[in-house]
């Protein structure tokens, strides 16, 4: 018990200051501190480094506290359960495809600082963006998800043939951190993209979980809304 209790702690602690250096009130402080061009410039690019250092710091934490099995599966089953985490990867890969992986990260408006060239406009959330045209890229996952690149995180989660007390607790909490980002990123991308993002919504594409109907998304693309049924 004290396993779950101090990773499910951990897991916590990282959501709380991900979510915290994601808000305004942190952005203005380090534009404050830094100065607003290069703040500008490089929060992302922070953000995103952050986020992986100190994710690799938890995997490390709990990778040290003591374990109990709570299944362990093998043989043709655990190689199934392999396949549908690579195929997790390959979601989340094609998602930060979709977004642009350089959009994503911040690192190309931090080139473009370093170049004293424009900066392009920072992303509103994790997708799906504004194409040239005013209409929502809701192309790759997209079409299946509203948010791909968090539910990605679902099969590389619990798709393992070992789980254990810590990964419980982990999986846990950091599923329920995944759901929860994801309605906060809706709050963000309604309010930046007003009628576009209601459309989006109209296609009826799920809002987590994927469903495989594309030819909703294929209709809002072609700027033509599916008729209720």
């Amino acid at each position: 018990m004290r396993t779950i209790t101090k990773a499910a702690i951990a897991t916590l602690a990282f959501a709380a200051v991900h979510s915290a250096l994601a808000t305004r009130q942190a952005k203005k402080i380090a534009a404050t501190l830094v100065g607003s061009e290069r703040n500008d410039a490089t929060y992302r690019v922070f953000y995103v480094g952050q986020g992986l250092l100190s994710f690799a710091a938890l995997v490390v934490y709990c990778a040290g506290l003591p374990k109990h099995t709570v299944y362990r599966i093998r043989g043709p089953g655990a190689l199934l359960l392999r396949a549908g985490q690579l195929a997790g990867v390959f979601h989340l890969f094609a998602g930060l495809r979709q977004v642009g992986l350089k959009r994503w990260s911040g690192a190309d408006r931090l080139q473009a600082w370093l170049r004293g060239l424009d900066m392009p406009n920072a992303p509103v959330a994790q997708g799906p963006e504004l194409a040239d045209d005013g209409r929502l890229g809701a192309d790759g996952p997209y079409r299946w998800s509203r948010h791909p690149l968090n539910f990605s995180g679902v099969p590389l989660f619990w798709l393992t043939p070992h789980m254990t007390t810590r990964r419980l607790a982990f999986n846990a909490v950091g599923t329920a951190y995944l759901v929860l980002g994801s309605l906060h990123e809706e709050a963000r991308l309604r309010t930046a993209y007003g009628e576009a993002y209601e459309r989006y919504l109209q296609s009826r594409v799920p809002f987590f979980w994927p469903a495989l109907r594309p030819r909703l998304a294929d209709a809002l693309t072609a700027g033509r809304l599916p008729k209720r049924v």
